[in-house]
Order: structure tokens, then sequence, then C-alpha cells
């Protein structure tokens, strides 16, 4: 069900809006955290649409009480998370998702930008990828602020970003991470694109 409605959803993306993206050859073999910015509910759609293996996402615990969300997000390997808090049935299976070589896709800014801009990163993101000893993949979603009808999205995909053998991470070690990340959105979201769709 992930294969289908990933193509799905990727060329109803392309169709309607059009769907760019630079970068892709960054992504590692092997455990990796997919760190996206977040500003719309298509930047799932459209960051799964230009990978080539599957993405297990984090998804806000409040979806899964939707009868509809509750049967789909499983099948397309998202699981749940409560914002907020420090969710240890959401970091354990993280941790078993990037351990067994899977891409974990997370949000960092915890919710969705209203402005577009880049909101303060939670520490989730940097800790599990210190403990993990995995790498973190910076990635920006632009053209879904405003969304346009024929105005291509575009996933810009930044270089890999380690933190060295796996360990357990002080909240100085977190927060340098985070800022880390924080600045490669800033680095991706200021570059431009090549003149080319995917």
């Amino acid at each position: 069900m992930y294969w289908f409605l990933r193509n799905l959803t990727a060329l109803l993306i392309r169709i309607l809006f059009g769907l760019k993206a630079e970068g892709v050859e960054n992504v590692p073999e092997g455990g990796a955290i997919i760190a996206a910015t977040h500003s719309s509910f298509l930047d799932p759609l459209a960051v799964a649409g230009i990978l080539s293996r599957p993405i297990h996402f984090m998804a806000k615990a409040e979806l899964f009480k939707y009868p509809v969300f509750s049967f789909v997000l499983p099948r397309v390997h998202a699981f749940p998370v409560r914002r907020g808090l420090a969710d240890r049935n959401a970091i354990r299976e993280a941790m078993k998702l990037v351990d067994e070589g899977n891409l974990l896709g997370i949000f960092p800014e915890g919710t969705r930008s209203k402005t577009g801009e880049i909101q303060p990163l939670q520490g989730g993101t940097a800790m599990i990828a210190i403990k993990a000893g995995v790498p973190v993949v910076p990635v920006v979603v632009v053209g879904v602020k405003p969304l346009r009808l024929r105005r291509s999205i575009e996933v810009r995909i930044g270089t890999p970003i380690r933190f060295g053998e796996p360990h357990r991470a002080s909240k100085d070690e977190v927060s340098a991470a985070g800022e880390q990340i924080s600045q490669q959105f800033t680095t991706l979201l200021g570059r431009n694109l090549p003149e080319h769709a995917e």
C-alpha cells in the first residue's frame, strides 16, 4: 500500500503543481533521519515522492484518532508521537527503525509553520541521531507557502550531518546539534534550485 499511495500522490503533485528535487544523492544508505521543514500537509507527500526508499514518518498522535488516518497512516509506515512530551514509545520505535537501516522522517519544528519561516527546533531529532549514531539529512520544502497551481514544489536535500559513534547526548550537545540542523535549513532555503524537474 505504501508504494501505491506514494506513487499516486507524487503523480498528483506533479500534475497539479510540479515537483522539483535537488540533492537526492545526499541520502545515505542505511539508517538515517530525514529532518524536514514543515509548513504544509503536502510536505511529507513531497518528500516521500522524491525518495526511492520508503520513509517512516513520525506523525502527531491526534491524527490517529480519526478512523481514516488510523487505517491509512500505519500502512504508509507512519507512527504516532505525542507532541510536547518525552514520548518514550515513539523514541523506542524511532531508534528501532534507524537501527534496522530505515529512513526515519521527522519535522524538528514540531508543528507546521504558519508563515513558512523556520521555527525553533525541538530536541528529539538531535537526541535520537546522537544516541543511535545515525546521520541527520536536512531537507527543506519550498513552494507550499502560498500554495498555487502550477507553481512547483521544490524539495532540497542537504549534506548529511554526522555526530560520531552512538552515545548518550548531553543537553549542550543536543542544543548544538539542533543549531547545526537549523543552520542547514537556512542555507538550503537560500539556495537557487537548478531549472529541472524530476
